[in-house]
Formats: C-alpha cells, sequence, structure tokens
C-alpha cells in the first residue's frame, strides 16, 4: 500500500515539475524579446533605422504601438527630417533596391492613403526609396522596411525627408529628448 503511494506521489511530482517546465517554456515563447526597446537617444535610433542623423535636424517624430494579431506588436514610426542641401549624395537614399520603383506616380493605393492619414500628399513627394534593417522578435530576427520619401517643404515648411517604419516589436521613443526644435 505504502509503494502505491508512494509511486502515485512520485507520477504526482513528475506531472507537477513537467507542467512547470511548459508553462515557463510557453512564457519564453511569447514574451521573451517582446518587451519594449527603449530608445533615448538619436545614436541609438540611428542604430535601429541604418541612419547617419549626423547634420540632420529631427524636426519631428510619432510613435505609435498597435497589436497586429494574437501575441505581436507592431510600432510604426514617422521621422521627418531637414536633410543638408546635398542629401542626394548620402548613400542611404539611394536606391539600391533594384525591385524597389522609386516613382512617386507609381505607389501602391494602400502607401497613398496611409501617407494621407499621416498629411502627405502624394503630390509633394519627390522621391522614394527603401532600406532594411533587422530586429530581435522572440528567439528569431525579423526584417523590416525603412521607407524613405523626399518631400517638398509644402508639408511643414521644416521637413524635407521623411522615414516611415514599421518594426514588428515594441519600441518606444523618447521624443523629447530628440527631437531639436
Amino acid at each position: 500500500m505504502i509503494s502505491i503511494i508512494k509511486n502515485h506521489s512520485s507520477a504526482f511530482i513528475a506531472i507537477c515539475i513537467t507542467g512547470i517546465i511548459l508553462i515557463v517554456a510557453l512564457y519564453f515563447f511569447f514574451f521573451f524579446n517582446r518587451t519594449a526597446i527603449h530608445y533615448k537617444s538619436t545614436t541609438e535610433l540611428a542604430k535601429l533605422l541604418r541612419a547617419d542623423f549626423s547634420d540632420v535636424e529631427i524636426t519631428a517624430i510619432q510613435c505609435t504601438n498597435s497589436k497586429d494579431g494574437i501575441v505581436d506588436i507592431c510600432t510604426r514610426v514617422i521621422i521627418f527630417l531637414r536633410e543638408a542641401d546635398e542629401w542626394e549624395s548620402k548613400g542611404y537614399y539611394s536606391n539600391s533596391e533594384g525591385w524597389f520603383d522609386s516613382y512617386p506616380e507609381h505607389m501602391l493605393p494602400a502607401e497613398i492613403a496611409e501617407l494621407k492619414t499621416i498629411g502627405v500628399e502624394q503630390e509633394i513627394i519627390q522621391n522614394r526609396g527603401v532600406n532594411f534593417n533587422q530586429i530581435k522578435v522572440g528567439f528569431s530576427t525579423s526584417e523590416f522596411g525603412i521607407y524613405w520619401y523626399h518631400i517638398d517643404d509644402s508639408y511643414d515648411g521644416l521637413s524635407n525627408v521623411m522615414l516611415l517604419v514599421r518594426i514588428p516589436r515594441k519600441i518606444v521613443i523618447e521624443i523629447d529628448g530628440i527631437v531639436q526644435l
């Protein structure tokens, strides 16, 4: 009788330990590297966007987190810049992606609609392009596009470049410490 009780208690303990291990594994699967990443400086933000913010004035930043699916969080970041007159000479704004059509007249309707929600009309876009970076999400890395738009001064009188990014992770940007107005 005692050996039966020992066998049942051993099985119960094994089931409890297995359950705890499973719960911890699921926690790490869903939440590991999914907490918010805070960007407090221009240098940190430049690294995220693979950009060179030297000799650049950041005129405005918008950062919006939203849920993408059941667990995933996505962050939309919009940055308005005042680049120097020779901004075209920076390699960042060369359209090295041969498949990407840089002509504003060939933008997709969804892209035009998203830009309108920001207040950017297709007519003020001079040129556009895309760059890519990666970020750690869970146990893997995920690639995201960094879309840049050369806009004329009619948008706000300050900015001539806009960056539009959707990052597949929760991002928090300390805007007051970065915007240089």
